[in-house]
């Protein structure tokens, strides 16, 4: 018997746009999911093939003082330097591909017909984003997201203001996408327009 393909879905956006409450939704709906930041996380972690490679380019400045990686300080480094942020994708993304791949696979012999991901740097620009059947990108005012941000992470609006403007490479993204969702903090409308947007995906 031919196995059945299965239908992978990207979720992308702005921090604050509301990528995770999206993931969730669908979660919640009995469909599979997988929020790649978690997995990339895992591949930071000290001792890691990545954490080795990771230090080795940019060096024990990035590193807390238990050793650990301080993502919020890769982060900053790699979002204001194109070069920096290409040498920190080649050393995660290749795994991250083969971590989806695996799982793709897992979920295909298991039966399964769908599986969501989500992923700020989710893009038909990069290799992860267009291995997948479909984008979506959730958008929201600017003012919301920050307002979002303030309250989810209790930083001062000044930072808030610099995480936005760090992020103009993925607001790029947006052009690329199969589906675009207004989140406008109307939390009825935006399950309606993922519901409308689950109904048009072939799966």
């Amino acid at each position: 018997m031919k196995k059945k393909s299965l239908a992978t879905v990207g979720i992308t956006g702005l921090m604050g746009s509301g990528k995770s409450t999206a993931l969730k939704f669908y979660k919640n709906k009995g469909i599979q999911t997988c929020d790649l930041d978690v997995e990339a996380k895992k591949l930071l972690k000290k001792g890691t093939k990545c954490y080795k490679q990771i230090i080795k380019i940019f060096g024990n400045g990035i590193l807390n003082s238990n050793k650990t990686i301080n993502r919020r300080r890769l982060r900053k480094i790699v979002f204001n330097n194109k070069k920096d942020r290409e040498a920190l994708n080649s050393i995660v993304h290749p795994e991250l591909r083969n971590q989806i791949s695996i799982l793709c696979n897992k979920l295909k012999e298991g039966g399964e017909r769908i599986i969501f991901f989500e992923g700020a740097l989710i893009s038909k620009q990069t290799k992860i984003g267009s291995s997948l059947n479909y984008i979506i990108y959730i958008d929201a005012p600017k003012k919301v997201l920050k307002g979002r941000i303030l309250r989810r992470d209790g930083i001062e609006e000044e930072e808030a203001k610099k995480l936005l403007l760090m992020q103009k490479i993925i607001e790029k993204n947006r052009k690329y996408a199969d589906f675009t969702i207004r989140n406008n903090s109307n939390v009825k409308e935006f399950n309606h327009q993922l519901n409308l947007v689950l109904d048009k995906l072939v799966y």
